[in-house]
């Protein structure tokens, strides 16, 4: 597993487009892994759709980076509104930024960093209620 992958990152990139999950899916918060392009979604969408591919397209070896802590997705806030980063390892990558870079980095650009972060159960339970929602939502 190559989690910092140069390629798939400048692809993500280039085919994200940021949604508000209550615009999307009229929901407050809908976690997903983004499948197809174009890329519709938000924050920890962003983060999810990355560390999955990276990951072989492998939710299992997506879990087991979250679970033996390779990997997390870390709360924090961004001009006073909640946002998810990736961190791997000391380094932290988000849709803002769109490129891997430092806490301190991001610290200097106003990101309030909070202790807690999505362990990788809340991140599954997410997960599920995102794949609800957008089930329900659907037009039959």
């Amino acid at each position: 597993m190559r989690i910092k992958d140069p390629l798939f990152l400048e692809y993500l990139n280039k085919n994200f487009e940021y949604r508000y999950d209550k615009n999307e899916y009229g929901v407050r918060d809908a976690w997903y892994v983004m499948k197809h392009v174009p890329y519709h979604g938000d924050c920890e969408d962003y983060s999810l759709t990355y560390l999955w591919n990276v990951c072989g397209k492998s939710y299992l070896k997506m879990f087991f980076s979250l679970i033996l802590g390779k990997s997390k997705i870390c709360f924090c806030k961004v001009r006073g509104e909640g946002h998810a980063v990736l961190r791997y390892k000391d380094e932290y990558l988000d849709n803002i930024q769109k490129k891997w870079c430092s806490k301190e980095y991001l610290e200097e650009r106003g990101y309030d960093f909070h202790k807690s972060q999505f362990w990788w159960n809340v991140v599954a339970v997410k997960l599920v209620q995102g794949w609800y929602y957008g089930y329900s939502n659907k037009p039959r």
